[in-house]
Formats: C-alpha cells, sequence, structure tokens
C-alpha cells in the first residue's frame, strides 16, 4: 500500500506515521482484515 502525505513543516513524519488510523477492509465480505500495520516508510519529496 502506498500513502501519500503532505505534511506541515517541523512535524516528524515518524510521529504522523504512529498517528494515523489505518482500517483496511474487505468489501467483498470474503475474508476478514485480522490486523494491520504500516512497517516501514520513505519521505520522497522533501521540499
Amino acid at each position: 500500500m502506498q500513502i501519500v502525505m503532505s505534511v506541515n513543516e517541523g512535524i516528524e513524519i515518524s510521529e504522523v506515521i504512529r498517528e494515523l488510523d489505518c482500517q483496511i477492509t474487505d468489501t467483498t465480505t470474503a475474508a476478514d482484515v485480522l490486523d494491520a500495520e504500516i512497517v516501514d516508510h520513505e519521505v520522497i519529496d522533501s521540499k
């Protein structure tokens, strides 16, 4: 999964990542999502 964000200057990206509310659901109802977690992040454009 890729998440693209614009974050205010002076805010630590790792803090934003920790506080994200990631709820992933299967809309087909064929599966139950048991867990989701962000295990890594990368800053690709820092202006």
